[in-house]
């Protein structure tokens, strides 16, 4: 998107203040849903609590967000989905426990700028019903041709259900259908002693007396339907570019990331600018707390990042077998210090990533765990507020719009990926080097990052994947991890790369395929 020029922007229109709910006045509206729910009598799971009622939100818009509550058994899913929900007036979603094959396509319940909440996935098993919800969620809507019988005998009926919808479902299992997996946003309960003891401490305080009056919250989702939803991302562009393409499901989830900025901005707009056309101007800060939310379950979709519970439960299962031995669910869960089903739920996750190796093929038999792959260190796919704002030279102009000079720059040099043979020239690199504002002359053809062994850095003091998550700049970050979907190496270049490498730095990393443009 291009944004506007500065002297197009207009402060949001003021309307009466008797017509502006209380809500829509705060500064931070979900850190207000956090601190009412846990009022309310839910413990924790304040980033589950915020990035839910920011999703049911995005019904409001054309692309709505779905997500999914995983956990174990107990863990409290169904709670937290239904806590949020009553802050939602009930014309905002639709809830079942579960359908059959074909009573999404029969249903008469009206979808329109809704969230389907199905509090069991499995309510999901069948591949129709499936379907029907990867068509909703994906088309806006759904068209299901049968036949139906009459006067003139068996004749053909279209029946069509329009959206835009949104789904919010939660599961015990590791994975849904992998279709609907890239779909939706997955987030994890947290199954951990502490957390037990806080849940069982808010019932303890819960009196059994009547819940607050959700009849404000009703009224503020009320407010913002019955207003335009037309946001503005002047940055989505720039947000583009600063993310390195290193998985295809980031064709799905980028639009998601949107969304949710947009979403943020809808929430705050009284605080927020509008262009000429009457359009509310999302900013940095709307970026920002979508980022704080959903930065990691990014990158742990792209598989760059790895949860920390999984990198707990490896850790522990690497305690227990110092000499490569064997370990079982109930070793791994007195080590963790959790119940055996919470600890076998860890160590299925661990094993469908491979971190973990489950010897015992028969069923029914008690599990033989071992080590798999070596944990990998997290990548950061999201660029930070900062970096984002400084890419985008939106500093110091309102709505967070970009500077026009920004605009020139981003057409005169566009982005481009560096080649094997050379670094190719980036405009958009943290840190300037020297007589260079925007630090692109460290980046000249044949010349390495400074600090790193070979033309890409690998294995060297600034190799992001040696000095852990989030670290180096960002392009060093989209440089580093390239190879990982670029054409395998020809020999050549196999050896080409290995003659760079340092003797004792032998990790043969994929070079990058060439590259077209300026600087390639």
């Amino acid at each position: 998107m291009t944004a506007s020029p500065a002297e197009d922007l207009e402060p949001a229109a003021e309307a009466p203040p008797d017509s502006v709910p209380r809500l829509a006045r705060n500064p931070d509206i979900l850190e207000l849903v956090a601190d009412k729910l846990e009022r309310d009598g839910v413990a924790g799971e304040r980033r589950l609590l915020k990035l839910l009622y920011l999703a049911v939100t995005t019904r409001l818009l054309e692309r709505p967000v779905s997500i999914t509550v995983k956990g174990p058994s107990a863990g409290g899913k169904s709670y937290i989905v239904e806590s949020t929900l009553r802050l939602f007036p009930r014309s905002a979603y639709y809830a079942l426990s579960a359908m059959s094959d074909h009573a999404l396509a029969y249903d008469r319940e009206p979808l329109v700028h809704r969230m389907l909440v199905l509090y069991e996935a499995t309510g999901l098993s069948s591949d129709m019903a499936t379907y029907l919800i990867r068509s909703l969620l994906s088309e806006g809507r759904v068209r299901y041709l049968t036949v139906v019988k009459g006067k003139d005998g068996m004749q053909p009926q279209l029946i069509e259900r329009p959206g835009p919808t949104g789904l919010i479902t939660t599961t015990t299992e590791v994975r849904l259908h992998p279709e609907n997996e890239t779909r939706m946003l997955s987030l994890t309960v947290t199954d951990t002693p502490e957390q037990t003891k806080a849940v069982m401490l808010a019932h303890a305080a819960d009196d059994g007396g009547p819940g607050p009056d959700p009849t404000p919250w009703h009224e503020y989702q009320d407010w913002l339907a019955g207003r335009s939803t037309d946001v503005v991302v002047p940055y989505a562009r720039t947000l583009a570019k600063a993310i390195p393409p290193v998985a295809v499901r980031l064709r799905r989830d980028f639009p998601s990331i949107v969304t949710l900025v947009r979403a943020h901005a809808l929430l705050h707009q009284v605080g927020r600018d509008t262009d000429q056309h009457g359009r509310i101007l999302a900013t940095i800060a709307d970026y920002a707390a979508v980022r704080e939310l959903v930065s990691d379950l990014v990158s742990d979709a792209a598989e760059r990042t790895i949860p920390d519970t999984v990198r707990e439960t490896v850790r522990a299962v690497g305690d227990l077998t110092p000499g490569g031995g064997e370990a079982t669910v109930v070793d791994v869960a007195r080590q963790l210090g959790l119940d055996e089903s919470a600890a076998w739920r860890r160590c299925r996750v661990a094993i469908d990533r491979g971190y973990l190796i489950n010897l015992e093929e028969r069923r029914a038999r008690p599990a033989r765990i071992v080590l798999g792959a070596p944990l990998p260190a997290d990548v950061t796919i999201l660029p930070t507020a900062e970096e984002l704002e400084r890419l985008h030279g939106c500093s110091g102009v309102p709505g967070g719009q970009a500077h026009p000079s920004a605009d020139a720059r981003s057409e005169r040099e566009p982005y481009v990926t560096p080649s094997i043979e050379s670094a190719a020239v980036q405009p958009y690199r943290n840190g300037a080097g020297d007589g260079d504002e925007d630090g692109t002359a460290s980046l000249a053809a044949g010349s390495p990052p400074t600090g790193s062994r070979g033309a890409r850095g690998v294995g060297g003091d600034s190799d992001p994947r040696q000095q852990g998550p989030g670290t180096g700049s960002l392009a060093d970050r989209i440089r580093a991890y390239e190879p990982d979907f670029l054409p395998p190496p020809s020999p050549m270049e196999v050896l080409r790369e290995r003659r760079r490498l340092d003797a004792t730095d032998r990790a043969l990393v994929r070079p990058m395929g060439t590259t077209t443009g300026p600087g390639a």
